[in-house]
């Protein structure tokens, strides 16, 4: 494919890859719409409602199973534990407990929002007849001689202690339909294990709420979403208007043994599209169900509209490939054969195109030669540089014989002194060979720590025979820290800025501290503060290392440029005030390990 391609023109290959992948795309596209549309929106449109039934049904059992811990708390407070040996208590104690539970009851409806928590106890010795029944109150204390005939005790007896959903009479809080939601559960001992007890917790109302925990799905205004019991009844529903409860739906077999699935159902001279999706925990189904023709009814319409429109856009796009092919293709072409004769660093034989433009082509042309223009110049560039660079080699060559002339002197100087019993002024000739020496470092921009402390130590050294031990100098070095790469000569400055501008006036009570550690992070936090008299607060000092304040302070500012720029932006030099007088310089650079050098270090003769 590739060699054939590349023995056909720039319009012959364009035309064929205009049928490939534009006219056969089409025409393919617009056979599949028409025939497809429809069964694609079912398709795509079950499965939007099978995720938002199931992401609904999946909140109602959250509402559902949280209402269960709470009953399961309110059985086991001692107001209802109370209530288990009943036949055996005085009746006073009966009474007792009864008003101790109708209080506790009566809270607990005042704090619930849509439903009604009722207690019924079995009382076939009718101890509680003085009582009211269920026909007299709405809600609370029930007692009842003939408790198996009630509609919610087989399911309730069977489940031993499981909260189960049933329809009952309407009674408690709520008042609409004859038949309301109730939550039943059967109490337990709670000091005899799960033995069962006569006694049943009832919350009614709960379609009301089960209602509001239904998030609507607005995939047409027919769709009714309802929940359905293991009978599949309506139990409860998202419009409470559309459906009495306790109706009946009819579900496809298909959905009778599935935990999950879409369907499409025929009912009542229509076809229903049903999304469902059923929970073996809590025994309901929750169903979405929607006309047919209310999702897919206007894709006949819409598919006619999507012909007409690419058929339109079908010419609209062979009337514009041929206008590009003309005003495109050839002007590439006649620019592709420049830059193939082209060879860098000679004149290019096209010029720029005079006045301005928007066209591309005209734009890419001019482009083209700037880019020659600038690549020609490059190249010329380039060979000035190689030759300033050699230029440049000789003469930092040149530069480092005169400081290996003056380190030879002063080291010949030096053994004089040493000869002639000078001993201090010997030891300061060094101390200066030492200075002065850090800046050859055998080419290198970054030492060790041991190194840079050694230059250090010198220069201390210096400082304080020149000013007479009018100050003392402490260092607390961590060993570890010692390997560990630095720039040459950044602590000098620092060193300098503490003596001139902190503690050389202070008649021997000035104190110099220079301390390097590694922190938590394994970084290198080098310290040197004073305690000397404070001439300028730290955040003014910062704006010169920041470089907010040009006018002073070079030396500091150029050392956290150097270490910004050998370590990155996050590392660098800050100051900061001493809690008492003096300022604090802090270096902060990463733990960067020296390489191995295989030179032997330079001794000077």
């Amino acid at each position: 494919m590739q060699a054939m391609l590349s023995r056909m023109s720039m319009l012959h290959r364009f035309l064929l890859l205009f049928i490939l992948f534009v006219v056969i795309p089409v025409i393919f596209m617009y056979f599949f719409v028409t025939r497809n549309v429809s069964t694609i929106t079912e398709k795509q449109v079950g499965s939007a409602l099978l995720e938002l039934v199931k992401t609904n049904h999946l909140t109602l059992e959250r509402s559902m199973s949280h209402m269960e811990e709470t009953m399961n708390k309110i059985m086991i407070t001692p107001e209802i534990q109370n209530m288990v040996d009943l036949p055996s208590a005085s009746l006073y104690e009966r009474v007792r407990r009864y008003a101790q539970l109708d209080r506790t009851l009566t809270l607990t409806n005042l704090s619930a929002n849509s439903v009604s928590y009722s207690f019924v106890l079995k009382d076939d010795n009718r101890l509680f007849s003085f009582v009211p029944g269920s026909e007299i109150q709405l809600r609370g204390i029930f007692f009842s001689d003939n408790i198996q005939t009630q509609p919610w005790y087989d399911s309730a007896y069977n489940a031993k202690g499981k909260a189960v959903l049933s329809l009952i009479p309407s009674f408690g809080k709520v008042s609409g339909g004859p038949q309301t939601l109730a939550m039943v559960k059967q109490m337990n001992d709670i000091y005899n294990g799960s033995t069962p007890a006569p006694g049943y917790l009832i919350v009614s109302g709960m379609e009301y709420l089960l209602k509001n925990d239904m998030a609507p799905i607005s995939a047409s205004q027919e769709g009714q979403l309802m929940l359905l019991d293991a009978n599949h009844r309506v139990i409860s529903l998202s419009d409470s208007n559309s459906l009495p409860m306790g109706t009946l739906i009819s579900l496809p077999n298909a959905a009778m043994s599935a935990p999950e699935g879409v369907y499409q159902v025929k009912a009542d001279g229509q076809k229903w599209l049903y999304a469902v999706h059923r929970s073996f925990d809590s025994g309901t189904t929750l169903l979405y169900r929607t006309p047919l023709s209310a999702v897919i009814g206007e894709h006949a319409s819409i598919n006619r509209l999507v012909s007409y429109s690419m058929l339109i856009y079908f010419l609209l796009l062979l009337f514009v490939s041929f206008y590009f092919i003309r005003s495109i293709v050839r002007p590439i072409a006649r620019l592709a054969r420049i830059s193939r004769s082209y060879e860098p660093g000679e004149p290019l034989a096209i010029q720029h195109k005079a006045g301005p433009t928007r066209d591309e082509l005209t734009i890419l042309n001019n482009r083209f030669v700037d880019m020659v223009l600038r690549l020609n110049q490059t190249i010329h560039d380039k060979y000035e540089l190689e030759i300033k660079q050699r230029e440049s080699e000789l003469a930092i060559l040149h530069s480092q014989i005169n400081p290996h002339l003056l380190y030879n002197t002063l080291e010949s100087i030096y053994w004089r002194m040493i000869v002639d019993g000078n001993t201090e002024s010997a030891e300061m000739v060094m101390d200066l060979s030492l200075v002065m020496r850090i800046g050859l470092s055998r080419g290198k921009e970054l030492i060790t720590i041991e190194e840079e402390l050694q230059h250090a130590e010198a220069y201390v050294r210096l400082q304080l025979k020149r000013h007479e031990y009018s100050f003392r100098v402490n260092w607390d070095i961590e060993e570890e820290a010692k390997p560990f790469l630095i720039p040459k000569v950044v602590l000098q400055p620092l060193i300098e800025n503490a003596i001139f501008h902190g503690i050389r006036h202070m008649d021997e009570e000035g104190e110099l501290w220079i301390i390097v550690r590694m922190d938590s992070k394994r970084d290198i936090i080098v310290t040197i503060e004073d305690n000397g008299f404070k001439t300028i607060a730290a955040e003014a000092v910062q704006d010169i290392v920041d470089g907010r304040n040009t006018e002073i302070g070079y030396g500091i500012r150029n050392v956290n440029k150097r270490m910004q720029l050998h370590f990155g932006e996050r590392y660098g030099l800050r100051y900061e005030d001493n809690e008492g007088d003096g300022i604090r310089a802090i270096l902060h650079l990463p733990a960067m390990l020296t390489q191995a050098d295989d030179n032997e270090g330079e001794r000077h003769v």
